[in-house]
């Protein structure tokens, strides 16, 4: 850990150098997105919940001007009325959102998750993400896919993935008032994935951030598992609507569970259809964006009730 510290502070440094003497070489930014994720809320040592908790995560991003970048962005959730860091993740890649004829996304991100955390467990700790968008036409088609996979500590570090992918239209209405800049982006997009796992998907948010994540899943042993969570002293069994969950991120050796997870192509369905818009707006150096998402479950999740997503973001570009 100390060694990825040490290089990427070696980057930020050497790539703000150039950002001084290159005239746009090379493009630093900064920016603080605040989005809900699902904490787990224990009383009385059995009797468990989950409820959605305010996460502000700080991005630090030095990118160049093809579109290659690095980043390092720390979380922290608001729990118990302080601020806890859960995860880091540090992502690299390609990015390329201001192209005339198209979007490119194409990115790797690591997730260094905190061994006390007040979100459920997640055992995928990698993500490769892509995106394209095609902009010659007013309905610009959109494609995403993402894969994430990590080793599972409950099935004694057998590696696990979930696939994601999703597809559809987007129309951009954009205003110009002297130095602000006004776009409104609505959205339709369905989407295809295994979900097996809880994760930070990029594609599936409607997982990741939502205190109900749990009907989501389409993997029975690890959705409904039975084992135990070292809290603290504590072991605490874990039930939730009579279905024992997973457990929390923890490193402790003592950590037990009797599940056997497994994933795999065969749990790949068309999930749902997510409506939504992207607000944004720029002044200056400045960038104020909420991104607003509905998601309407179709196929075997049809039964579950519409999931919304909502997230903001203020980042500002030296």
């Amino acid at each position: 850990m100390k060694f990825i510290y040490t290089c990427l502070l070696c980057c930020i440094a050497s790539s703000w150098a150039q950002a001084q003497d290159t005239t746009n070489a090379w493009q630093p930014s900064i920016s603080l997105d605040a989005e809900p994720v699902p904490t787990l809320a224990v009383s009385n040592k059995n009797d468990t919940s989950y409820h959605n908790s305010l996460s502000l995560t700080s991005v630090f991003t030095i990118r160049h001007r093809s579109g290659w970048g690095i980043s390092y962005a720390p979380a922290f959730v608001l729990s118990s009325s302080r601020l806890q860091l859960y995860v880091q993740r540090l992502t690299i890649g390609l990015e390329q959102y201001d192209r005339p004829k198209y979007t490119w996304v194409m990115d790797y991100a690591h997730d260094f998750f905190s061994s006390h955390s007040p979100l459920p467990y997640i055992p995928l700790n990698n993500e490769g993400y892509a995106l394209f968008k095609y902009k010659k036409i007013s309905l610009h088609p959109v494609v995403e896919a993402d894969i994430g996979w990590g080793r599972d500590s409950s099935t004694m570090g057998k590696m696990s993935y979930d696939l994601n992918f999703a597809a559809g239209i987007e129309y951009a209405f954009q205003w110009d008032f002297n130095q602000v800049e006004l776009s409104v982006t609505p959205s339709l997009l369905g989407n295809i994935g295994t979900d097996s796992y809880f994760f930070l998907s990029r594609i599936a948010p409607y997982i990741s951030h939502s205190k109900g994540f749990i009907k989501y899943l389409k993997n029975p042993h690890y959705a409904g598992s039975r084992g135990a969570v070292q809290a603290g002293r504590h072991v605490v069994n874990m039930n939730i609507n009579s279905n024992p969950v997973v457990n929390m991120n923890n490193s402790n050796p003592h950590t037990t569970s009797v599940t056997q997870v497994s994933s795999g192509l065969n749990r790949m369905q068309f999930n749902n259809i997510a409506t939504g818009a992207e607000i944004s707006l720029s002044w200056l150096s400045w960038t104020l964006r909420s991104d607003i998402q509905a998601f309407l479950p179709v196929g075997s999740s049809a039964t579950h009730t519409i999931s919304a997503y909502f997230s903001m973001t203020c980042e500002y570009d030296f």
